[in-house]
């Protein structure tokens, strides 16, 4: 009876100069989702990832609290004014008028006010007993 010999490379990755550093490449790609992807992509993304992992350790070793926002969590098309949610809102949309208040927004404006008050509200009782 043969063995079949798990996958150790990945086709779509950069070939590297050893088999080792290919196998690892590898599963670091496969664990993240990546593989099939350009190779400035993945590494962009594997170091985001590290950037995220850092940020992490370090508010747990100097006592802070790390929150990071939901991946699919609508910032930009939610009025951070009144709270109504847009059902869409396409990328080249760069500013937009609230049908419900009529503030006016700009995208990445907005979306950074909607995140800010997202991570108080998560991390206002953290830690601590609500009296």
């Amino acid at each position: 009876m043969s063995r079949t010999r798990a996958k150790t490379s990945c086709t779509n990755c950069p070939p590297s100069s050893s088999a080792k550093t290919r196998r690892c490449l590898w599963r670091t790609c496969a664990s993240r989702g990546l593989c099939g992807r350009t190779s400035p992509v993945a590494l962009a993304t594997l170091l985001g990832g590290e950037l995220l992992r850092q940020l992490a350790y370090k508010a747990k070793w100097y006592g802070r609290t790390y929150w990071q926002a939901n991946r699919y969590f609508a910032s930009s098309r939610t009025c951070h004014a009144c709270g109504f949610k847009l059902r869409a809102l396409p990328l080249s949309v760069r500013e937009w008028t609230c049908p419900e208040c009529g503030e006016i927004h700009d995208r990445d404006k907005n979306a950074a006010k909607n995140i800010l008050a997202a991570g108080l509200i998560a991390t206002a009782t953290a830690g601590r007993a609500v009296s």
